[in-house]
């Protein structure tokens, strides 16, 4: 998938589903994984940065900031 819209699935099983850009989830996206957790919000070249909500399956969360695939706030 080059640029645009749409959906993939990881070899480990999880689930992405937004904007791309050169092959990398970039831009806004959803990813859920196997064990029903959930991260909403944006991607920068594959890595979650900005805003963005993470949703545990245990029901806690955390709606912040990212950068590198890290909490930052």
């Amino acid at each position: 998938m080059a640029n645009g819209y749409g959906i993939y699935y990881h070899a480990n099983g999880a689930k992405y589903e937004g904007e791309w850009k050169d092959d990398f989830q970039h831009g806004f996206g959803i990813e859920i994984w196997t064990d029903d957790s959930i991260f909403e919000g944006y991607f920068q070249f594959g890595q979650k940065n900005g805003p963005g909500e993470y949703r545990w399956n245990d029901g806690s969360k955390y709606n912040g900031e990212w950068k590198n695939n890290k909490i930052d706030g």
